[in-house]
């Protein structure tokens, strides 16, 4: 695995990490992945978990590009231009031209987690060179199951664990470095930065068609925790489908909070996330080793 720094985009103002398979066993024609900013937080993503995804796909064969959008992390602002969504899009064409020039790659597969389901969204359903999108905690729409399934949280355990872990871990982090909560934080952030619009449900429903006649892989990962999804039956009500459902590649997993501060909750969606490519893009040339844990560099 090789990862490198680069600076690209008008005036090189972007910034982002490329992660690379060695040579031997890198699947030249399988596209290249692009994951950017969750929220406010930096190309990691939360918990690392971008780091964790990009280095596991290396290990089976694929590229990929973290990058910080325009004025966020590392990235400088952009000047005289859209600082919303045209502004992700255009930072996501700048970074699909970079591999295009650097790597020749022509195809590619975008990764949305929360808020960048947005601009993974919308570049999918507008850019024929997207053959793939995964959608980690994207729209959700309250359907007539979801009222149904709405008591259920009262009395589910593992909901209340996981409040009773987010609490610990975050007077854990305020008496270490006396930081906030930084989902709080976040939140708060986006609420006066961030002003998302949901595309209607009807429209949802229209693009995932779409985007599956067109032959785009989807991937689309929802949780228990904090999150408008309650339950894996939710997804065909919200596109009126089931062979839609069928088509597509639904995960939900109960257990697991919106950030997936838990260790196992994280490694399950990096697991998921590779196979869902390798499945769809070829395999690499050798088996996939595991990712010691106590790696931790770059980000």
């Amino acid at each position: 695995m090789i990862e490198r720094a680069l600076a690209f985009g008008v005036g090189g103002a972007l910034i982002g990490v490329l992660c690379e398979p060695p040579a031997e066993s890198a699947n030249a024609s399988a596209p290249a992945v692009l994951m950017w900013n969750v929220g406010i937080q930096h190309r990691v993503g939360p918990y690392r978990i971008q780091v964790d995804v990009a280095r596991d796909l290396a290990r089976r064969g694929f590229a990929s590009l973290r990058f910080d959008l325009s004025g966020m992390g590392d990235s400088e602002a952009r000047h005289g231009g859209p600082v919303d969504l045209q502004g992700a899009l255009g930072d996501l064409r700048d970074a699909i031209s970079l591999l295009e020039k650097r790597r020749g790659t022509r195809s590619f597969v975008v990764i949305g987690f929360c808020s960048s389901v947005d601009a993974a969204h919308e570049l999918a359903v507008e850019d024929g060179r997207v053959v793939g999108a995964c959608f980690m905690e994207g729209y959700a729409y309250r359907t007539r199951g979801y009222w149904l399934h709405y008591p259920k949280r009262l009395l589910d355990r593992h909901r209340w664990k996981r409040y009773l872990a987010r609490r610990l871990n975050n007077l854990t982090r305020r008496r270490n470095d006396n930081l906030g909560n930084p989902v709080q934080e976040e939140r708060a952030a986006m609420g006066s930065i961030f002003a998302r619009r949901y595309p209607t449900q009807d429209r949802f429903a229209a693009d995932v068609r779409s985007l599956r006649q067109r032959g785009c892989h989807l991937l689309f990962i929802y949780v228990g925790g904090d999150s408008e999804f309650n339950h894996l039956g939710q997804f065909s009500e919200m596109v009126g489908s089931s062979t839609l459902v069928e088509d597509n590649d639904v995960e939900y997993y109960g257990e697991a909070d919106h950030t997936f501060f838990r260790v196992p909750d994280r490694q399950r969606v990096v697991d998921r996330v590779g196979l869902w490519m390798s499945e769809n893009f070829g395999a690499a040339l050798t088996d996939p080793q595991p990712l010691p844990a106590t790696l931790r560099t770059s980000g």
